[in-house]
């Protein structure tokens, strides 16, 4: 028989079990609310199973939020919308405090590629968080206090049933419905959510043959088209420093210059450069330029190479107001640098969907759209990047970054310095930084082995002190 302590365990264990079955169930089904960021400015959203908008208080002033999107068959929820006037102060609804920018952004988060991949015989453990571990990535990412969230696009990955003979994923929403990017997004992710304003980008998956009605009603910041169209008009976030221009190249051909395509673009391109100002990042999914694992021929490692469209429609031209490109869409972590005259490429895709194999040929060398890799890098492995401003903005308008390569538990991967044209990681930004730049992982090395130290000393204490008292 088991011992009374014992079934004391087991009986409070169950209370416990049974209390937090509704609490769960409750931050499941609450309504969401949040940030982003709108070419006209600052956009608070909520997400409701009510019919009726909630009132939003602006500054102590509440008024009532607009119906964005009224519930249907497939989104059975209230998409509702408040534009914040310039130089609000304090925004508050449904007792959330919302997070609102800063002018000059000190600390950036930047996360791609997230949702879990279910597309036919393509499946990944979206059950098991080791295997798609977007709730890790976020609530770590929270932590690091971000003023603004960058999501490079894909945000949708449950495509088609789940094969639960192949991967653990049973009971798996899927299709362009709320119950779909509710899993993939907005409950894994809410308090990343919840932690700062979001700059937003459409990806390939939410092109509108797949979900890009669920991407313009539930995270586009503009108004709600009347349809979902192919090609989207490019804006810029201009009431933060440095600007973001942010561009849609959802619909765009990996690899193949289709002339509708390069027609569409290459306005959209110019208009990018004409409001880079002195200080810009560059948005959009797929990336500018990107070298990925193809296979291998004769032992040797097959690349692909991204993107010949928007590549000939700029003309490899760009302002020299554009600091670096932020992309996504190859899903791994990878830097591009090309030194003057072109712009360094950032990927972050590396966030919690199914991962690419990684490049093993050294990128530093090669050559892409008639220019060669001056430094370059790449690693699969889950997780998120951290930018935070490193110097004042010098005369020419931009800043020194420190970029933290984080792993899924926010350890770090690598550090990368973004500045005066480069972008550059580990010991090669040593000379952009001095050789301080790896100090902090040293320190943090002997803090743990003093921590250590202090834990071993202490447990050491209390086992002589039990064995005294016997």
């Amino acid at each position: 028989m088991l011992r009374f302590s014992a079934l004391l365990k087991i009986f409070f264990a169950l209370i416990f079990f049974a209390l937090s079955l509704p609490t769960a169930h409750a931050q499941n089904n609450a309504p969401i609310a949040f940030t982003l960021l709108g070419p006209n400015g600052v956009i608070a959203r909520v997400i409701t199973s009510d019919a009726n908008c909630p009132e939003i208080s602006i500054d102590g002033n509440t008024r009532a939020m607009q119906v964005r999107a009224a519930p249907d068959e497939n989104f059975p929820v209230t998409v509702c919308d408040a534009a914040l006037p310039q130089g609000a102060r304090e925004a508050r609804v449904l007792d959330q405090q919302l997070k609102l920018p800063q002018a000059q952004l000190e600390r950036v988060v930047v996360v791609g590629d997230t949702g879990c991949r279910l597309k036919g015989e393509h499946v990944q453990s979206c059950n098991n968080p080791a295997q798609w571990p977007l709730a890790q990535i976020a609530e770590n990412a929270a932590k690091t206090n971000p003023q603004l969230v960058i999501h490079v696009g894909d945000y949708h990955y449950r495509e088609s049933p789940c094969i639960v003979d192949k991967a653990d994923c049973a009971g798996s929403p899927y299709g362009d419905n709320w119950a779909a990017w509710n899993a993939d997004l907005f409950t894994p992710a809410r308090s990343l959510l919840q932690a700062a304003p979001w700059a937003i980008v459409r990806g390939n998956h939410e092109d509108c043959a797949r979900a890009g009605n669920g991407y313009f009603r539930l995270l586009d910041p503009r108004p709600l088209p009347a349809s979902c169209p192919t090609y989207s008009d490019p804006y810029a976030i201009e009431y933060v420093e440095p600007r973001l221009l942010i561009l849609d190249n959802s619909a765009v051909n990996d690899y193949e210059i289709q002339q509708d395509q390069l027609a569409a673009y290459k306005p959209q391109l110019e208009w990018m450069n004409a409001n880079a100002g002195t200080n810009a990042w560059w948005l959009q999914h797929d990336p500018m330029y990107v070298f990925g694992h193809a296979g291998e021929k004769d032992g040797k490692e097959q690349l692909f190479q991204d993107q010949p469209t928007l590549q000939q429609a700029g003309n490899n031209a760009y302002a020299s107001g554009v600091q670096a490109f932020i992309s996504g869409h190859i899903h791994l972590f990878e830097v591009l640098s090309f030194g003057q005259g072109r712009p360094p490429q950032l990927v972050v895709g590396n966030g919690g969907t199914m991962l690419d194999t990684a490049v093993s040929t050294p990128l530093t060398g090669m050559e892409i759209a008639g220019m060669k890799v001056g430094y370059g890098v790449n690693y699969a492995q889950f997780g998120f990047v951290t930018m935070e401003r490193a110097s004042p903005s010098t005369s020419s308008g931009q800043a020194q970054w420190a970029l933290g390569v984080k792993n899924v538990n926010g350890g770090d991967l690598d550090k990368c310095v973004l500045g005066g044209g480069v972008l550059l990681c580990g010991q090669a930004a040593v000379p952009q930084v001095g050789a301080d730049f790896a100090a902090p992982t040293n320190w943090w090395l002997v803090l743990a082995l003093i921590g250590g130290a202090i834990l071993f000393i202490g447990l050491a204490f209390g086992v002589r002190g039990i064995w005294q008292s016997h």
